[in-house]
């Protein structure tokens, strides 16, 4: 495995994860959790993608959606 110097964030599994403690990766997540901006993007979805997420927040989304009233035009 490459080792990258990078510091952008990325998502593993733990088979990944596994294979780069084995090659000498020090694996430190986050202790903060970023979710501030993830209702503003949900909200920005199609009702497709939104189908796919899940989670509490895009269950959220979609009640909003729901409840939400038909505009005329």
């Amino acid at each position: 495995m490459k080792r990258d110097n990078t510091r952008e964030p990325f998502f593993t599994t733990e088979e990944i994860r596994a294979e780069m403690v084995a090659t000498g990766y020090e694996f430190k997540p986050s202790r903060i959790a970023c979710t501030g901006r993830l209702p503003g993007v949900l909200e920005r979805m199609g009702d497709a993608e939104l189908a796919l997420q899940s989670g509490e927040i895009a269950d959220q989304e979609r009640m909003h959606r729901q409840n939400k009233p038909f505009s005329a035009g």
